[in-house]
């Protein structure tokens, strides 16, 4: 989302522009109500959205301007501008994990924004959308459930979304989703259009909306399994070349089954989308809970299933690694299932300096940088290992590990390791231990060689 700016700077190192009525030109506004903008972190058919710092909470917000012009001209803008307010308190009032909260709405110089938590190097759905770049099949049944629970929360106060679609749902870094643009019904967007004055994305409207007929909290579910296609298969449910036949699909056509565009989907799964697609809102999930209640049973077999690929694509990366050529096949699968399978992106702390704990590594993957006092000693990759200070009880650790690209390790603590047979215990001490020493040897030798070169 770019870099974060010191919020103590003064205000005049910010870029400014006259103001907020100029933003359509593409230079950034001085303020946005009491807000003073940092800097702009994205732009799209709906509006532009600006990061900005709340001193008062000591929070960095996200402020997105819509384009809708607010006028007082008559009487549908008034109405139109009640329903805004209105819709923002609603879901201002909304407090769940999977729901971006709304913290502040207003309207300036002609045009209505929303203040939101402003999540760094959050990115959403829409790209994972494409058949060379879909999730798991697993992962996309896990974000899809908590998106059902968040739904049925917010459904349960009164609150309907009504443009559900990937582009509305955030991943934020440690992989959890946000449902974000909750329920403010007036935006527009390119493949936005309002029929008969309702909102929503048309790939993804449920028929009684695009008939304009009541909206319940059933559209949403339909939405959802329309993403949910998506997302499992890489294309919409529904495709035509002009709007018109589009909304004709919608409400008469039935979207090519699951299993044709991607083999590998449980027939389960399948008949899950195709019950939240179903035309009759009567036929649907009655609610989130029953929707991500049938999500749960899917998701424990996938699971179970990737689990077993996974672990068996671990030992086979195992293998290849210098530190376990001596480990026999039973000790290999002994050691993975007394240790942690962690990966870490660059700049991310592994271990801390002045620290105590039991934890050992193998690096399986990458390179992580060995700091001292702050300053880096010694770059570590593929089979090496590190945290021999959890050899000796009470000892602290001497440096700090930092990975310096994304890292996959296997950690390895002194008391699961207690568990593991004798021979296998053995076999690793001795490999650890030989695995240190070469690197002490290592160092000593760029030590040295230093030492000429000063000399």
């Amino acid at each position: 989302m770019g870099h974060r700016p010191n919020p103590c700077l003064p205000l005049t190192d910010f870029r400014r522009s006259a103001n907020l009525s100029q933003s359509n030109k593409g230079e950034i506004p001085d303020k946005i109500g009491k807000y003073v903008i940092i800097n702009e972190v994205g732009r799209g058919s709906t509006g532009r959205v600006f990061l900005s710092h709340d001193p008062y909470y000591g929070r960095d917000v996200a402020i997105k301007v819509y384009k809708n012009e607010a006028s007082d001209e008559d009487d549908k803008s008034r109405v139109a501008r009640k329903m805004f307010f209105n819709e923002a308190h609603m879901v201002g009032k909304l407090q769940h994990p999977n729901i971006l909260p709304i913290f502040d709405a207003g309207e300036e110089q002609g045009r209505y924004y929303v203040v939101t938590e402003h999540v760094h190097g959050a990115r959403t759905l829409a790209s994972y959308t494409k058949p060379g770049n879909l999730l798991r099949v697993d992962d996309v049944v896990e974000i899809t459930y908590k998106c059902a629970k968040a739904l049925s929360y917010a459904h349960g106060r009164g609150v309907i979304h009504r443009d559900i679609k990937p582009s509305n749902l955030m991943l934020t870094l440690d992989n959890d989703v946000r449902i974000i643009d909750f329920g403010i019904a007036i935006v527009k967007d390119a493949d936005v259009s309002r029929i008969q004055g309702i909102a929503g994305s048309p790939s993804y409207m449920s028929p009684e909306q695009v008939q304009s007929d009541e909206i319940t909290h059933r559209a949403d579910l339909y939405a959802l399994g329309a993403t949910m296609y998506e997302l499992l298969t890489g294309d919409r449910p529904f495709k035509a070349n002009n709007l018109g036949k589009l909304l004709h699909q919608i409400v008469y056509s039935t979207p090519p089954p699951i299993h044709t565009l991607r083999a590998e989907i449980p027939e389960e799964l399948e008949n899950i989308v195709s019950k939240a697609m179903q035309k009759d809102p009567e036929n649907r999930f009655k609610n989130g809970n029953e929707f991500a209640a049938a999500l749960t049973k899917v998701f424990k077999n996938l699971r179970s299933q990737n689990d077993t690929v996974d672990r068996q694509e671990r030992y086979d990366t195992l293998r290849k690694l210098r530190f376990f050529h001596e480990f026999s096949h039973s000790e290999i699968w002994e050691l993975l299932r007394a240790s942690e399978w962690r990966e870490m992106e660059r700049g991310e702390e592994i271990v801390r300096e002045g620290e105590m704990d039991d934890r050992f590594y193998v690096i399986v993957d990458g390179g992580v940088g060995v700091e001292r006092s702050g300053k880096e000693v010694a770059i570590l990759g593929q089979g090496d290992c590190f945290g021999e200070a959890s050899y000796v009880s009470g000892a602290r650790r001497t440096a700090t590990i930092r990975a310096t690209e994304h890292v996959a390790l296997i950690c390895v603590s002194s008391t699961l390791l207690e568990q593991v047979s004798s021979a296998c215990q053995l076999r690793f001490n001795r490999v650890f231990l030989r695995s240190l020493i070469r690197r002490l040897q290592r160092m000593d030798g760029v030590a040295a060689s230093s030492d000429k070169l000063s000399a």
